[in-house]
């Protein structure tokens, strides 16, 4: 079997079971489309939508909790482009806006503590200076915060806790510590806080020391978009290519489904090559899904988290990606079997 085969196959899907229909939304209320997705130390999941109401808040079965946040406009709770979302470990909620250029921190209310970077205006592109257009935040340990700042840059950066800038690496290209889009980061703080980095455009995951050294990276993966820890030990992986992956910790796949030719009845083309997999830093789009790929399959995935009872969700930016809008199936929850 060949590597594109392989990523084609289904692997351990029956180890999960998508719960159809989950988010109970106000009436009239829509995701668009789901930029990101977390959970708090509760379980409660956060939402991050290009819709109305930008941040959504459920508890763990999915009942409405409160929301906050509004697309367009000026203050401190507008958002431009919603990009990525996460809750950290310091009870804080961290928002990347790629089209304000802003790193924004939250209580978990939806009050301002923090802004990093100058509304609307951007750094010069792939400069390696914040920020151009970036892509997720996360907060380490010692509460310092970790910037992918990878659709206009190639860079990530680390500020402390006060918002300082300590220092920055990464720059376009496809050796260790080089990236073609770097999409969102993570840091494990279970393992000395090791920092992922899903490096889309070069279909690799590159891990590295909270100082920015290389440790490794893993491979077989096609275009990642988001990667998070499960409480199994595991990583949940989106991707772009219509298709989930569950990796150990060596990197090998323990799960793997979406990304095929078919679903059911309906043919959707060839996902796998829905972007170039050697593309300029502008790729071409080649394959898009054209229609709804029914419960449990994906079009555009675009973040993942994993709650503490090893369920976890799936975020998609499908209306923009694609111009297939999946209404509730804009985020998705999968349980174990």
């Amino acid at each position: 079997m060949d590597k594109e085969d392989k990523m084609d196959s289904d692997i351990g899907r029956d180890r999960y079971e998508v719960v159809d229909g989950f988010f109970k939304r106000p009436k009239g209320w829509t995701f668009v489309e789901a930029a990101d997705v977390s959970v708090d130390d509760e379980d409660n999941v956060y939402v991050f939508s290009r819709g109305a109401h930008a941040v959504m808040i459920f508890d763990k079965s999915g009942t409405f909790l409160d929301a906050w946040g509004e697309i367009g406009g000026i203050g401190d709770r507008y958002f431009t482009f919603p990009h990525g979302l996460s809750v950290g470990r310091d009870g804080f909620v961290y928002t990347t806006d790629t089209r304000d250029h802003t790193v924004r921190k939250f209580t978990k209310d939806g009050k301002l503590v923090m802004t990093l970077g100058t509304s609307h205006q951007n750094a010069p592109a792939f400069s390696g200076k914040p920020f151009n257009r970036p892509s997720h935040a996360t907060v380490a340990s010692n509460g310092d915060i970790y910037v992918s700042d990878g659709h206009g840059n190639a860079a990530i950066h680390c500020f402390n806790a006060q918002g300082e800038l300590k220092f920055s690496w990464g720059a376009y290209g496809d050796g260790p510590g080089e990236f073609k889009m770097v999409h969102s980061v993570f840091i494990d703080h279970e393992d000395n806080d090791t920092v992922y980095v899903t490096d889309r455009f070069n279909n690799r995951i590159q891990f590295f020391t909270p100082a920015g050294e290389f440790l490794g990276q893993w491979g077989d993966v096609l275009m990642p978009q988001s990667v998070r820890k499960g409480p199994d030990g595991a990583f949940y992986v989106a991707q772009l290519a219509h298709q989930i992956t569950v990796l150990r910790k060596d990197g090998s796949v323990l799960a793997r489904w979406g990304g095929g030719t078919e679903v059911g009845d309906v043919d959707i083309g060839q996902p796998k090559v829905a972007f170039a997999t050697a593309p300029s830093r502008d790729p071409e789009v080649r394959q898009r899904v054209r229609q709804e790929p029914g419960p449990g399959l994906f079009c555009a995935p675009h973040g993942i988290a994993v709650d503490s009872e090893g369920s976890f969700y799936v975020a998609e930016a499908s209306e923009s990606w694609s111009g297939l809008d999946r209404g509730g199936r804009s985020v998705q929850k999968f349980v174990r079997r």
